[in-house]
């Protein structure tokens, strides 16, 4: 006998309301919440909505002035707090000749803060270009060359060698009240000091502190020998030196 097959439930009875209901409602909500999010990025994006009112410069500055970094900031200022490029900001402030690094922040709720790195002029570099602390060559302008600096001349990829050995000698020589103006390097690596009285220390080639020692041993000797200014004095020897006093009568 075959069996009688039970008649199927129609489909919208089967459906579980109560879920389908949570279910659109969820969705709704979620549709409505990305609307809202949608709405409010476009109201933040607005130049009017949040405008930038305050700018900080922390870090010290000697050798620029502080309306030139503000002139910098001001240019990107029209785009709002939200919509401030501050990457933009940043590269700016730091093709600025005397900015070494920069770093950009907002602050909440109208506010941008700037953190600058100026530059610290240690030696000259040639006739233009100026070395920093760490050796890094930087163009600070015609018309901002900080005076009295010493002045370093090498072949290029040397600058942070000579510095270092600038400061170097600089410490030794203060010892005995020498001033140094400055060092030049030729190609055959060989260098000379440059003293603020006019004279020069021929010393070799490489940085041999023995050399350096002897020098601030003997000076004090050889002023007492000749009241003469010295032009020249020759490092160059194992055991002694050679010395040129200027001749009387004859300047420098």
């Amino acid at each position: 006998m075959a069996r009688r097959r039970r008649p199927r439930t129609p489909w919208w009875q089967r459906v579980s309301w109560g879920r389908l209901g949570r279910t659109l409602g969820g969705t709704g909500l979620l549709v409505a919440l990305a609307g809202t999010v949608w709405t409010l990025s476009g109201y933040l994006d607005r130049v009017d909505t949040l405008p930038v009112e305050r700018v900080t410069v922390e870090g010290e500055l000697r050798h620029l002035p502080r309306e030139t970094v503000q002139e910098v900031v001001s240019a990107h200022l029209p785009a709002g707090f939200f919509t401030l490029d501050l990457a933009a900001v940043r590269r700016d402030l730091e093709a600025l000749p005397w900015i070494r690094n920069a770093s950009v922040e907002r602050v909440w709720p109208d506010g941008v803060r700037l953190r600058v790195d100026e530059q610290v002029p240690v030696a000259r570099w040639g006739d233009a270009a100026v070395l920093n602390q760490y050796g890094e060559p930087f163009r600070p302008g015609a018309g901002t060359l900080p005076p009295g600096l010493p002045a370093l001349e090498g072949p290029p990829g040397r600058e942070r060698v000579l510095m270092e050995r600038l400061l170097a000698v600089q410490a030794r020589l203060a010892d005995v009240g020498l001033e140094v103006a400055g060092l030049t390097e030729d190609a055959r690596r060989s260098w000379t000091v440059h003293l603020a009285d006019g004279s020069r220390v021929l010393m070799g080639r490489g940085m041999d502190p023995a050399r350096l020692d002897r020098l601030v041993r003997m000076y004090p000797r050889l002023r007492a020998y000749r009241e003469a200014p010295i032009r020249r004095i020759d490092m160059r020897y194992a055991n002694g030196i050679a010395v040129a006093w200027v001749p009387a009568g004859v300047e420098g």
